[in-house]
């Protein structure tokens, strides 16, 4: 093989001297031909880089919207906030259910302020994704416990398990910049 490949060099090598006097004008315009080529390829190279970084820029700044809250009065959700958080310093159970209705109540206000439709809140979550709001699978568990508390009066709940769903609500909210 390696000689075959010597053999066809030489053979060029040699047909290249007769070759470049009929032909180097032919071969003046492929160089030029190619160069333009070149530079077609390059400009559009930079053209298609911009557009895929301004597309994923956008993309981005979408995502930012979906999970962020703007224009929420902070001050409100704040102050909300500090009672539900109020209610978790207290040593009674009630207080402490008490908290994460409210902490889910907030949550849901936020939900339907950014304009998550639905008729509940559960229909809410189930149009977030993973990408939106990281921790919505434990936001789902917070959520479960609420119903319970709501639809059953003997449930019970310990302090950690409430201080675990007000985090996990937390954490939401600071995610979609209400807190």
């Amino acid at each position: 093989m390696r000689t075959e490949l010597f053999e066809l060099y030489d053979n060029i090598a040699m047909a290249a001297p007769a070759a470049s006097e009929a032909g180097s004008d032919v071969v003046l315009i492929l160089k030029i031909v190619s160069i333009i080529i070149s530079i077609l390829f390059v400009l559009a190279s930079i053209f298609l880089i911009y557009k895929l970084r301004k597309g994923i820029g956008q993309s981005i700044e979408r995502v930012e919207e979906s999970v962020s809250a703007p224009g929420l009065v902070k001050e409100v959700f704040d102050k909300n906030w500090q009672s539900v958080l109020d209610k978790m310093d207290l040593e009674d159970e009630s207080s402490w259910k008490l908290a994460v209705i409210e902490a889910d109540k907030i949550l849901d206000d936020v939900l339907k302020r950014i304009g998550y439709q639905g008729e509940d809140m559960g229909e809410r979550l189930k149009q977030i994704t993973k990408t939106q709001l990281a921790n919505i699978e434990e936001i789902w568990q917070a959520h479960k416990m609420r119903n319970n508390i709501v639809h059953d009066p003997g449930y019970q709940v310990s302090k950690g398990q409430a201080r675990r769903a007000i985090e996990i609500y937390q954490r939401a909210l600071q995610d979609m910049e209400a807190l």
